[in-house]
């Protein structure tokens, strides 16, 4: 994801000035703003709607099958491919 320069603001000027950061993202002026702290992004914040979207899309990804996504594959390796990632989603990736 990228952002312009005006969407960056540190957690300081979030604060002070938060009425118009909130009033330029509802009114469309910005389309996210991305907070830095100590030079590093800490959080986004995103007009309500579209983080609604994001959920739902989220949501609809996460109930469709293998099948859904790749169409035209027998129900077997479509089933195989699902335990797959079920699987995968057991690993805790902060043990590699």
């Amino acid at each position: 994801m990228t952002f312009e320069k005006k969407e960056i603001v540190s957690a300081t000027q979030l604060v002070r000035q938060f009425s118009n950061f909130l009033t330029a993202l509802m009114n469309r002026k910005l389309k996210k703003i991305a907070i830095i702290r100590n030079n590093e992004m800490q959080a986004v914040v995103l007009p309500i709607d579209e983080y609604e979207n994001l959920v739902l899309r989220a949501n609809t990804a996460n109930q469709k099958s293998i099948k859904d996504f790749f169409g035209c594959i027998d129900k077997e390796t479509a089933d195989g491919m699902q335990n797959a990632i079920l699987e995968c989603r057991k690993v805790d990736v902060n043990e590699w």
